[in-house]
């Protein structure tokens, strides 16, 4: 959504409270100027006289030092317009993603603000779980491995040798200790799956 200031004028303030996304107007000492409802679902605050009169730094200790303040500080100084993605952390520490657009007016900035948290949480959930799958995989190859090789070479050995009783019980021995390697590295996996199906996307656990 690209808002010219003469349009933001013919806008009633019932319309822009009423946005789903958030809009906020910031002046150029910093000051809330303006915010709409859902800056203050956003924001997690209560009224908007919490938040309008404020420098953004007295709301948010620590903010002219993030990676998101150099964007608007950008933007201020140059006129320009801005979009991002955002991570950020309230004084509460919990944390949210917001998608932000970011365009110059006459009173400072105006910065339209889009609440996107569950889409990063789904997006990190899928990253970890094709870890995950990756991970799985790398395992099984390898404790797989080296029991599946030492069984075939003491089945080999019954194929092509005379063997006394002795040697027969050892390579026994032998098929027995690759064999419960197998058997724990089943129960492994299988624990290992079930932690990763809990942790899955949704759709991935169908």
């Amino acid at each position: 959504m690209t808002m010219k200031h003469s349009d933001k004028g013919k806008l009633s303030n019932s319309t822009l409270d009423n946005l789903l996304e958030g809009f906020q107007v910031i002046g150029f000492d910093w000051r809330y100027l303006y915010v709409n409802d859902a800056v203050l679902k956003q924001s997690k605050c209560k009224t908007k006289e919490d938040l309008l009169g404020f420098t953004m730094m007295e709301k948010y200790p620590g903010i002219e030092k993030t990676e998101m303040f150099k964007v608007l500080k950008r933007c201020m100084k140059k006129r320009v317009r801005e979009e991002l993605e955002n991570e950020f952390t309230f004084p509460d520490k919990s944390k949210g993603w917001f998608e932000l657009r970011v365009e110059p007016v006459p009173e400072g900035l105006f910065i339209l603000s889009i609440d996107i948290t569950k889409r990063k949480s789904a997006e990190l959930e899928r990253r970890k779980y094709a870890s995950g799958l990756k991970e799985m995989l790398f395992i099984t190859s390898h404790k797989v491995r080296q029991p599946v090789a030492h069984i075939l070479g003491v089945s080999n050995m019954l194929d092509t040798s005379k063997l006394s009783q002795n040697e027969l019980c050892k390579i026994v021995s032998y098929m027995k200790e690759s064999v419960q390697s197998l058997d724990s590295f089943t129960k492994e996996l299988t624990t290992y799956i079930h932690t990763l199906k809990a942790s899955a996307p949704l759709k991935e656990r169908k």
